[in-house]
């Protein structure tokens, strides 16, 4: 089973590349995920389905969202306990 991981950015975002990287580099491991990487300033429409009121935010399959800017060990630790609860 596929689950995806929708991130959300603009291009006016300084913290949105590193993160954007820091997610690919998480998910490339892990064959169930994958990644959705949506400009809020292309595509409004799904920013506003998501309600999603500042970048960087990051939409786990469960709901779960991540918002503003957080270091590696804290993104992935947040991305084992989703696993381990999903699984």
């Amino acid at each position: 089973m596929s689950m995806k991981i929708i991130f959300f950015t603009s291009p006016t975002c300084s913290w949105c590349p590193y993160l954007e990287g820091v997610l690919r580099n998480i998910i490339a491991n892990i064959e169930m995920l994958s990644l959705e990487v949506i400009d809020v300033t292309k595509n409004t429409e799904k920013a506003t389905e998501y309600h999603v009121v500042a970048v960087p935010t990051i939409v786990l399959p469960n709901n779960q969202r991540i918002i503003g800017s957080v270091d590696e060990a804290f993104l992935r630790r947040q991305m084992d306990q989703f696993l381990i609860k999903g699984s």
